[in-house]
């Protein structure tokens, strides 16, 4: 077995610094409106990408070809890696606020001062900034605040405003599903109620069946949590539909038997249609009107009939049978705990405004919005959504939970002309959309960095001695770092005077790149996310922090390398 290279210090200083600078020199140019891109030749084949989007750039990397380079570019990879997941956007800003924090330590070490000590002043440094990135942040008050904010993240005007529009008419808890087309264009849709993957039983059971969808108002929801197999079952439904007075049933089951099917067929209202549609093409027009008069009066005593089998199996699909039973007010049936399908009362029926199933999506809209125990619900599953990060697993579930709950689910079409900006277009949409979620949550401050700046002040304020009050001051000055780099960036001819401008503007001043002049963060649209700002602070410390205390780096002849961060 090769035995491996053990280095230390201050060598792993020296090696820690050359991979940290080397991710930080490859992201600092891609932060601001005018900032460059990352060109990654994946092989000879193919045009280079062209990426603005840090977690992409970084995760191409698997080693630099310099081993001694390798432990702090993959420490830095892994942290903006964990931003972006986290937060939905702010990787580059992590890159360079990690290596202000570092830099600035090991010049305060080879000064004498003390690592450990130093550390609890960078924390203590960084609690007071997020205090005041809390207390600079403002609500949105208007769509047009999310699309800036989305324009912040993007460089995509037209797929930034609406997106805006999109997380504000859904609220900060919304489920957009987003399709890729063909065509070049954008396209939105809203879905009131609830929105679930499901499919109709039977397509005899559409009520257009050109269109293919079934349309019911005014009716009764049935939820059985299992298969739906015997006709008794069935006529106990119908017979509790009748008792309730409903003008129409929906049935949400896992799975029915022909025989069901042919029962619901026979006395739905859409049977009957299909059948006179059938007599119509085989007859000559001649009848009695008697008789056609008293074939309408049977067929609209009947209801309308929807039967549809959800598409989520598992915990998924429990949680779908108890949103709706909390949403429309119905019991579940068929569970150990609850009532089998065959002892069905008329008041286990859920009550809906509107059922329609089309596209394979069900949306149903409940008689009443919003009750105490759905607006219970909602805290709960919020609740949750607070101590989940962005890129936990079981989040997108949650998510889906509440924007049943809370009354409104959108689609988003996006569609360019070739296949790879169609998936780079989408990736961002997504990622945005985390960012407005988190911007609705938290708030929004000052962009391009300048909250940051105006977060300097609220340091002096921290009560420590010596060393400690050395790590408070290397926050202050790594705080200027990000608003720095962006002026330079748009190759200013000194970034100093301005920052100097943009304090004496006042807390909510900012530089706005495009037009070059100093503004009012919040009447010129430049703005950040405060929750976005917090998490890539916090984690660009922890960063630098274990990159300071690791005095010993053990280098292996065949390391392992990770797709994944």
């Amino acid at each position: 077995m090769p035995k491996p290279k053990v280095v230390e210090q201050p060598n792993t200083t020296k090696h820690l610094t050359k991979g940290i600078n080397a991710l930080a020199d490859l992201l600092a140019p891609t932060l601001g409106p005018v900032g460059g891109v990352v060109a990654n030749q994946r092989d000879f084949q193919r045009r280079p990408e062209l990426l603005d989007d840090s977690a992409t750039a970084v995760r191409r990397i698997l080693n630099l070809g310099d081993p001694r380079a390798d432990v702090g570019a993959m420490m830095m990879r892994s942290m903006v890696w964990r931003v972006v997941q986290r937060a939905g956007d702010g990787g580059a800003t992590a890159a360079v606020l990690t290596r202000a924090i570092y830099h600035e330590a090991v010049r305060m070490i080879a000064g004498g001062a003390n690592a450990m000590r130093l550390a609890k002043g960078v924390n203590l440094g960084v609690e007071a900034a997020v205090k005041s990135l809390q207390a600079q942040a403002r609500s949105v008050k208007h769509e047009n605040d999310l699309a800036n904010v989305a324009l912040t993240v993007i460089r995509d005007p037209g797929l930034a405003s609406v997106l805006g529009e999109m997380s504000y008419l859904l609220g900060p808890d919304a489920h957009v599903t987003i399709e890729k087309y063909v065509a070049p264009y954008l396209q939105q849709f809203y879905h009131a109620g609830a929105t679930i993957r499901a499919q109709i039983g039977s397509m005899y059971l559409y009520t257009d069946a050109s269109l293919k969808s079934a349309v019911a108002a005014n009716g009764g929801l049935a939820l059985i949590d299992g298969k739906l197999e015997k006709v008794e079952d069935a006529v106990a439904l119908l017979q509790a539909a009748q008792e309730a007075g409903v003008q129409s049933l929906t049935i949400v089951a896992g799975h029915f038997s022909d025989a069901v099917i042919g029962l619901l067929v026979t006395n739905s209202r859409q049977g009957d249609m299909a059948k006179k549609a059938a007599a119509r093409t085989g007859s000559n027009g001649n009848g009695n009107g008697k008789e056609n008069g008293k074939e309408k009066e049977q067929e609209s005593k009947k209801p309308i009939i929807i039967a549809a089998k959800p598409k989520d199996v598992g915990d998924a699909r429990r949680a779908v049978f108890d949103d709706l039973a909390l949403l429309t007010g119905g019991e579940v049936l068929g569970r150990a705990w609850t009532r089998a399908v065959g002892q069905i009362r008329a008041s286990d029926l859920g009550r809906t405004q509107r059922t329609e199933v089309s596209n394979e999506l069900m949306m149903i809209i409940p008689e009443e919005q919003m009750s105490p125990a759905v607006q219970e619900r909602c805290a709960e599953l919020r609740a949750q959504l607070a101590n989940m990060t962005l890129d936990d697993e079981a989040r997108p579930v949650v998510v889906q939970r509440l924007a049943w709950l809370s009354g409104g689910m959108g689609v988003l079409k996006i569609g360019t002309e070739s296949k790879l900006d169609r998936e780079v277009r989408a990736q961002n949409a997504e990622r945005t959309l985390k960012v407005l979620s988190a911007a609705q949550h938290t708030g929004m401050v000052p962009g391009g960095g300048a909250a940051y700046l105006h977060a300097i002040p609220a340091l002096d304020q921290v009560e420590a001695d010596e060393d400690v009050r050395f790590g408070v001051q290397l926050v202050q000055r790594a705080l200027e770092a990000p608003l720095r780099q962006i002026l330079d960036n748009s190759q200013l001819p000194s970034s100093s005077v301005v920052i100097d401008q943009i304090r004496q503007a006042g807390p909510t001043a900012t530089y706005d790149v495009l037009n070059e002049k100093v503004v009012d963060a919040f009447e010129g649209g430049v703005l950040d996310v405060a929750g976005v700002l917090t998490t890539v602070l916090q984690t660009a410390a922890s960063a630098a922090l274990m990159a300071l205390t690791t005095d010993t780096i053990v280098y292996h002849k065949n390391p392992k390398q990770a797709t994944n961060p």
